[in-house]
């Protein structure tokens, strides 16, 4: 789905937050496992990667780190408007399955 802040990037994201947030809060938290970040576009990572799109100039050619990269949204934004390499990382496992999903 496109990203509000970002239409001209789509992401694998949730449909309904409140109910897959409940049930990983429940469910995961009985194992030790953080909550679904992954899952959605925050407000502050698509304001970040709508400045990234206005302003290319940031991150072109050169090295980016995207750090608790979630979905990969700003990371995606830099590849698009001409980074030379992006390295998303985040904390949680299952982030690096929709990072590259997403990408």
């Amino acid at each position: 789905m496109p990203v509000p802040l970002v239409p001209e990037i789509s992401l694998h994201l949730a449909h309904e937050s409140v109910p897959l947030w409940q049930k990983t809060e429940e469910e995961l938290g009985e194992i030790g496992l953080p909550p679904p970040f992954w899952a959605f576009a925050w407000a502050g990572g698509q304001a970040l990667a709508r400045y990234v799109m206005d302003h290319p100039d940031v991150v072109r050619g050169k090295r980016v780190i995207d750090l608790a990269s979630g979905s990969g949204l700003v990371g995606i934004a830099a590849m698009k408007v001409g980074a030379k390499t992006v390295l998303a990382a985040d904390i949680d496992a299952f982030s690096a399955a929709a990072i590259a999903i997403n990408a």
